[in-house]
């Protein structure tokens, strides 16, 4: 029987991948700031076109939308100053990806169970790990 798992991808922090990663966030803020603005514009253009007792749902609606993207846009505030700050060498947390495995009968739970690991380096595979858990995990602290 073939199951699927996740497979964490982590990246070692150089340089490089520090500047692509700033760069990323950046370009993130710079959308997300776009967005704020355009809805600040559609927000405007419906005031006006409106009677006032929808007014409220308006306010409702467009306040909403805005102040999710202010609160992405102070998350990625947050992520960028730890960027800048983590050390070279540190790892950082990527993306998930699937794999499929093979179970068969006869085989050890405990070695599909073990969550798997890819670090990168410069775009280049690494090291693949296995994390391990408790043989024996029926009690749980």
């Amino acid at each position: 029987m073939r199951i699927e798992k996740n497979v964490l991808v982590r990246h070692v922090l150089t340089e490089d991948y520090r500047e692509k990663l700033l760069k990323k966030i950046g370009s993130e803020k710079e959308r997300l700031n776009t967005e704020i603005e355009q809805l600040r514009f559609q927000y405007q253009k419906q005031l006006k076109e409106q009677t006032g007792r929808n007014k409220s749902a308006i306010d409702a609606k467009y306040n909403g939308e805005i102040n999710k993207r202010g609160q992405r846009i102070e998350s990625l505030n947050f992520r960028e100053s730890k960027v800048k700050t983590l050390p070279e060498g540190s790892l950082v947390t990527g993306e998930k990806v699937q794999r499929f495995t093979d179970v068969q009968v006869g085989d050890r739970w405990s070695a599909h169970r073990l969550e798997d690991e890819i670090i990168i380096e410069d775009d280049i595979v690494r090291e693949i790990r296995s994390k391990g858990e408790d043989e024996d995990d029926s009690v749980r602290h």
